[in-house]
């Protein structure tokens, strides 16, 4: 009786344990893009990417991470089997996904012409500024109401290098980026080293905090109440000030 009794249990501990390794050894499908230093192809994967990974690895799983055309890896989180979110996603009302708490903050400003001066970065002085945008991204909220409700046309372009060559050339006033993409730009793009000292940032917009979107399948429910409980286990302010400090001066 003492040997069946004790076979009983090894067999179920067996199972438990079985269960629990599986469990650490899932791994969470999510996309993302080219955008240094939150996220592309970079060491890491950049330092949203890293902040996942954290707050996964707390809750004991790993994550696969592809980088992808932004549309391409929006629409690869909602209808690719397997694939339960993309990231980062600036705070929004999403068909189809809902958003994590935030994994960090990205500072939205302008760049301008080394010693010039935005006088009124209002949205009515805005409105009379000759000022680019990237076609597609967010805008900080003075540049929103700008366009909504003070006449701002600005000139969209399609990546944020061709903003920083436009500035430097005098061809815009001043344009719109995130400031650890600036900095991060120019200390690791070829063609920009020559524009060292001759462009600045500021002044200071908007900082809009940075989310998952995890999508409303079973799976990225699943998933997203996970990450939630992983988030709570980790600092991502500690974290922002580990990998992004340095591009901040």
């Amino acid at each position: 009786m003492v040997g069946r009794i004790t076979g009983l249990t090894l067999v179920l501990g067996g199972a438990i344990l079985a269960c629990a390794v599986g469990a650490k050894a899932d791994t969470v499908r999510l996309t993302t893009l080219e955008w240094p230093p939150y996220s592309g192809s970079l060491p890491d994967n950049g330092f949203s990417s890293i902040v996942v990974r954290e707050a996964f690895k707390a809750m004991g799983h790993t994550v696969s991470v592809e980088v992808l055309p932004w549309q391409r890896a929006v629409h690869s989180a909602k209808e690719e089997p397997g694939v339960v979110g993309y990231f980062p996603e600036y705070p929004a009302e999403l068909d189809g996904f809902s958003l994590s708490d935030p994994i960090g903050e990205s500072p939205l400003g302008l760049i301008v012409p080394a010693g010039a001066k935005i006088a009124d970065p209002s949205p009515p002085g805005l409105a009379r500024l000759k000022l680019g945008v990237v076609n597609g991204y967010v805008n900080a909220k003075p540049v929103g109401d700008a366009i909504a409700t003070n006449g701002l046309k600005p000139e969209a372009v399609v990546d944020d290098t061709t903003n920083i060559r436009k500035v430097a050339a005098g061809r815009i006033e001043a344009a719109e980026i995130d400031r650890y993409v600036f900095s991060y730009l120019m200390r690791n793009t070829a063609e920009l080293q020559s524009l060292q000292g001759k462009i600045e940032f500021g002044p200071m917009l908007e900082s809009k905090t940075l989310h998952v979107a995890f999508n409303t399948k079973p799976e990225g429910r699943k998933w997203a109440a996970v990450f939630a409980e992983g988030l709570k286990k980790i600092d991502v302010g500690t974290l922002q000030k580990q990998h992004l400090s340095a591009l901040a001066q």
